[in-house]
C-alpha cells in the first residue's frame, strides 16, 4: 500500500462475526436449492423425503425447485404420489415444530426422534361409535365434525394442552438456541380421525402462541381401519 491509498477500515469482532454470519447464510441460500434440484433430477421426487434430508419446510422445496426451473407438478416416478397431506402455518413465521400423525396398523413408527403422544386408547374413536360411524368413516380429523367429536372427549384438550406445553419448552430450551426443529409425533390406531384432530389442534395452540408449525397427516388418505 502506497502513501496515497486509504488503509481499509477497520471493524469490531462484532461487525466482522455479523459479516461472516451473513455470508454463511447467503451461501447456505445458493447452494441448498441447487442440491435439491440434484436429488430432484437424480430421480427422488418424494418432496417429503427430500424436505426431511434438508431440514426444511415442504413449501421451501417447493420454492427451492421453482427457483431452479423445474416443474414440480410434474412427477413421473411412483415416489412421487404422496397420500401425506400437510397443513402449515400462514405467514412468513420460522418454521420450528413438525407435527406428524400417523397409523400403527399402516405403519412403523417414524425414525426421527420426537415426542410421541400414544392415542390409540386415550380417546374414542368416532368410526367405532354406531350412532356416528356412518358419518364419520367418510371425514378425517381435518373435518369439523370430527374434530369436535374428538376434542369433546374426557381428558382431549388435557392432552393438547400438555403436549402444546411439552413442546414449547422444547423449542425454547433445545430448539431456539440450535436453530433444531422440534418433532411431536401423534399416532392411534388408522391414522385418519383422533390423531389427525388432536395434532391440528395442538398446531392452533402452538401458532397462537407465535411458533411456525406444519403438520403431516401420513396416513389421512388410508380407508378406516376395522
Amino acid at each position: 500500500m502506497n502513501a496515497n491509498e486509504n488503509p481499509p477500515p477497520s471493524r469490531s469482532p462484532r461487525e466482522a462475526a455479523l459479516r461472516a454470519l451473513a455470508r454463511w447464510a447467503g451461501q447456505q441460500s445458493e447452494i441448498r436449492p441447487r442440491l435439491i434440484e440434484a436429488a430432484w433430477r437424480a430421480g427422488e421426487h418424494n418432496i417429503r423425503a427430500i424436505a426431511r434430508a434438508a431440514s426444511v419446510s415442504r413449501g421451501t422445496v417447493y420454492a427451492d425447485l421453482s427457483a431452479q426451473g423445474i416443474d414440480y407438478t410434474d412427477r413421473s416416478t411412483p415416489a412421487a404420489h404422496e397420500e401425506t397431506v400437510t397443513t402449515y402455518s400462514t405467514g412468513s413465521h420460522l418454521l420450528q415444530v413438525v407435527l406428524t400423525s400417523y397409523g400403527v396398523l399402516h405403519r412403523d413408527p417414524p425414525e426421527e426422534a420426537g415426542w410421541a403422544v400414544n392415542l390409540t386408547t386415550a380417546l374414542r374413536n368416532s368410526p367405532d361409535d354406531p350412532e356416528v360411524r356412518e358419518r364419520m368413516v367418510r371425514l378425517t380429523g381435518l373435518d369439523a365434525e370430527v374434530r369436535a367429536y374428538v376434542l369433546e372427549t374426557p381428558g382431549a384438550l388435557e392432552i393438547v394442552g400438555r403436549t402444546a406445553d411439552q413442546l414449547r419448552t422444547l423449542v425454547e430450551g433445545w430448539g431456539n438456541p440450535t436453530h433444531q426443529i422440534v418433532r411431536g409425533f401423534f399416532y392411534c390406531r388408522g391414522g385418519r380421525h383422533c390423531s389427525v384432530a388432536i395434532a391440528e389442534e395442538v398446531a392452533v395452540w402452538l401458532r397462537a402462541a407465535g411458533y411456525g408449525v406444519e403438520v403431516d397427516h401420513l396416513d389421512i388418505a388410508k380407508p378406516v381401519v376395522a
